[in-house]
């Protein structure tokens, strides 16, 4: 608490927060069992470096003795606004004002992309109320599908240089895609950050030897640019917990619709030796694989 005191502007405050172990290099939420990983007493510092949290503030119930929750909630947030400096650890939940399911759905898919669950759809006027089921404000959640029951066939297109304890081992992240037989192109499906020891993420760039271009190679279709670009030559094998929708990757994506992405994925192995990228997950695999996983 010592290291986020700087960031609330008042004496006293009560907050509706949670805290999310949260990976800066691949920019994702991790598992519910990450956070868990963290002790109350023991090796403290040494937790807070591998699993580093982000607390998130959603409203503001209290703030210097006076209480808030009967206020509308476009009130409450720009009092939370006015009240918390957004640091490395504190966070000021994004909200938006949406007229329409489209904008919705997008904004869903945006969240479930970065390892959310979903989002919570609020009423502009609407009091605080604590565990209140009502149209006030209704939580929209991904459907829990569970570990996919076969791994995927993925393509290295990337690394993302890594921050904190992986900074001294170059890579932190890897961007990965699958591939599109009917474009020849391989589409972005995903950044791994799990699943590879310390000696393995120090192994990458040794790995990935020669294959490093200082541009996106012109069979790679990708929204996100890596710290290093890689001409798609290695396969590895993923797995992940499901498939979901996502507006960041170019998997499946046509116009503004978003793409296909996987969720919570680690690395299982390489498989550059027995693999041809070619021979890697095909988008229509892909999408065969998040229509039938809802039928479990």
């Amino acid at each position: 608490m010592r290291r986020i005191s700087h960031a609330v502007q008042a004496d006293s405050v009560i907050l509706d927060a949670e805290a999310l172990a949260y990976n800066p290099t691949s920019e994702e939420f991790l598992p519910f069992q990450e956070t868990t990983r963290r002790r109350r007493k023991h090796n403290i510092e040494e937790m807070a470096k591998e699993v580093p949290l982000k607390a998130f503030v959603f409203d503001i119930l209290y703030k210097d003795g006076a209480s808030l929750i009967d206020k509308p909630m476009v009130e409450r947030m720009k009092i939370l606004e006015e009240t918390i400096k957004t640091d490395d650890i504190l966070m000021l939940t994004s909200n938006h004002v949406v007229s329409d399911a489209k904008a919705l759905t997008l904004l869903f898919d945006e969240a479930i992309s970065k390892g959310l669950e979903g989002v919570v759809v609020k009423k502009p006027e609407s009091p605080y109320e604590a565990g209140a089921r009502n149209f006030n404000w209704v939580k929209l959640k991904r459907h829990s599908a569970g570990a996919l029951n076969d791994t995927i066939d993925c393509v290295l297109l990337g690394y993302i240089f890594g921050r904190g304890k992986r900074a001294a081992l170059g890579a932190g992240a890897l961007l990965v895609g699958v591939y599109d037989p009917k474009q020849d192109m391989f589409v972005t499906v995903t950044k791994i950050g799990t699943g590879l020891s310390d000696e393995e993420w120090g192994g990458i760039k040794e790995r990935t030897k020669g294959l490093e271009v200082d541009h996106k190679p012109a069979r790679v279709s990708s929204l996100i640019k890596p710290s290093v670009w890689l001409e798609p030559e290695i396969v590895i094998e993923v797995l992940a917990d499901e498939i979901t929708r996502s507006p960041i990757h170019t998997a499946g994506k046509v116009g503004d619709e978003p793409g296909y992405a996987l969720r919570f994925p680690r690395l299982v192995s390489f498989r550059e030796k027995d693999k041809k990228p070619t021979d890697a997950t095909t988008v229509e695999e892909l999408i065969e694989m998040y229509q039938s996983q809802g039928k479990k």
